[in-house]
């Protein structure tokens, strides 16, 4: 026994991580993922609320996020003309928003930002009315994270509930228990408290990154970073109030008189109306008593903070999956290089939260009960179509002639698919296809030559020779191509 017990601590002395004294206070938890959230997420949201508010930091990671994983929108590509008109009229109308105020992208970017801010947010799909702008009948109604009844835990109809989320025998959310209104939106003459209401899963997306298994809820992206970025507010408010005192220039009159050392009241620093003063001033001239002299108060300045500043903002950069010039918009040590290689990461990062949360958790869903109220309503076929595409915005590029430099070189080499390479722009590539073969038509038909266009103007900027100008002829006035005579032939 006392071998065994000297071989499991001399494993657990293997890593300096479990076996290191300076560790030795180190106890985290060992709860689940969702019990570390129960404890946390309420707390972190309202505090990452405020510092959103008030810290121009945690507002600028909020908008970071949302400009570039949503950015004007991810578009869903329909492979006929009928899902996409439909989608067309939907998407791009108020519509399709509960309240009657944004269209599609819009909630998108709602969503994101509720995301980001709190760590979560519900979507409900909701009936609505037929009408021209929604053919289909659907609308969407964003709820922040406050509308989960977290209170509700246990057995509640049949289903074992954890927070508010009832979950079937395979651990899959059955039934949300969410308020009708926000908890918090309450004025005189108003009942203090909502009953909450079961929700059907199917009728609610609830939009949350994953980080660990099993994980159901989530707290604010923030979270790591809150107690850095107020730190660095306190510290700054800090350094401006010494600033303000560094900049008061005051004069203090000792003057002579019987009472000049003794009493409570000696050595009180007073102005000409005899009363106490207990702050400074620019240009103020104080009294006491005591022998009569003149002092010039002249605080010395202090040294600056722009080294503890840059390391906090760093950190809170790196916490927030960001890099530091976009947090704090500061370029004057940035280059090319730099930026390219911290843009890379970045963009890898952003393609994971719109493709490992924003498509398969909130776009893909909805496309598909789009597609089921359209059935329903005889409009089209009940299978969804396979081929949907879901194309999230472009990334702006660092050097555009470098860039698209790079990107014709890796599509002429087979390394990059067309259709990818269209893809990385944020556009579809049939619908590009389409609209080429369009203003190709148009540009053929005015009788018009554009240097950019390859067909005629070779890349050197040279013509095309005559053969290729000729199929181009062909192609676009339907002539038969002419036959060249053969050698047997006389001219």
């Amino acid at each position: 026994m006392i071998t065994r017990l000297r071989s499991a601590w001399h494993a657990l002395r293997g890593y300096a991580a479990a076996g290191d004294l300076r560790a030795s206070v180190w106890a985290p938890s060992g709860g689940s993922a969702t019990a570390e959230v129960a404890g946390a997420a309420a707390t972190v949201s309202r505090r990452a609320r405020d510092a959103v508010r008030n810290d121009p930091y945690a507002a600028r990671i909020v908008d970071l996020w949302t400009g570039n994983a949503v950015g004007a929108g991810i578009t869903t590509r329909w492979p006929d003309a009928a899902h996409a008109a439909a989608w067309r009229r939907w998407s791009d109308s108020s519509a399709c928003d509960a309240e009657r105020r944004l269209d599609l992208y819009g909630l998108q970017a709602l969503a994101m930002r509720a995301v980001v801010e709190s760590g979560e947010c519900f979507i409900r799909l909701l009936p609505a009315e037929v009408t021209p702008a929604n053919p289909i009948g659907l609308r969407l109604q964003v709820l922040e994270s406050d509308h989960l009844d977290t209170m509700r835990t246990g057995l509640l109809d049949g289903l074992a509930t954890l927070q508010g989320i009832g979950l079937d025998d395979a651990g899959a959310p059955a039934i949300y228990w969410l308020y009708p209104r926000h908890p918090g939106n309450w004025w005189p003459g108003m009942p203090a408290a909502y009953a909450s209401e079961p929700i059907a899963a199917r009728d609610v997306l609830h939009l949350y990154r994953k980080r660990r298994p099993g994980q159901l809820r989530d707290v604010s992206w923030l979270a790591p970073v809150l107690t850095r970025l107020r730190d660095l507010g306190d510290y700054e408010a800090a350094l401006l109030m010494k600033a303000k005192i560094e900049a008061c220039l005051a004069a203090i009159v000792t003057e002579e008189g019987d009472e000049a050392l003794t009493g409570t009241a000696a050595n009180l620093l007073r102005d000409a109306q005899g009363r106490a003063i207990e702050a400074f001033e620019p240009g103020m001239i104080l009294y006491r008593r005591g022998s009569g002299s003149v002092e010039v108060v002249n605080p010395s300045g202090g040294g600056s903070h722009a080294a503890f500043a840059r390391r906090t903002l760093e950190a809170a950069a790196v916490g927030a999956g960001l890099t530091y010039d976009q947090v704090s918009g500061d370029l004057t040590q940035a280059n090319y290089s730099s930026l390219r290689a911290g843009k890379i990461e970045f963009r890898r990062l952003c393609e994971q939260v719109q493709y490992g949360m924003l498509i398969p958790m909130l776009v893909r869903p909805i496309a598909e009960r789009f597609h089921a109220h359209g059935a329903l309503l005889g409009l089209w076929g009940t299978d969804m179509p396979s081929d949907v595409s879901h194309v999230p915005p472009a990334h702006e590029m660092i050097d555009p002639l470098k860039d698209t430099s790079a990107l014709i070189a890796q599509v002429r080499a087979g390394f990059v698919p067309q259709a990818e390479a269209v893809g990385s722009f944020g556009y579809d590539f049939r619908q590009v296809v389409e609209d080429i073969r369009k203003a190709n038509a148009e540009i053929d038909a005015a009788g018009i030559a554009l240097d950019t266009d390859p067909r005629r103007v070779a890349k050197s900027g040279a013509a095309q020779d005559a053969a290729q100008i000729a199929a181009v002829e062909i192609a676009a006035t339907g002539a038969a191509m002419p036959q060249r005579p053969s050698q047997d032939q006389t001219p």
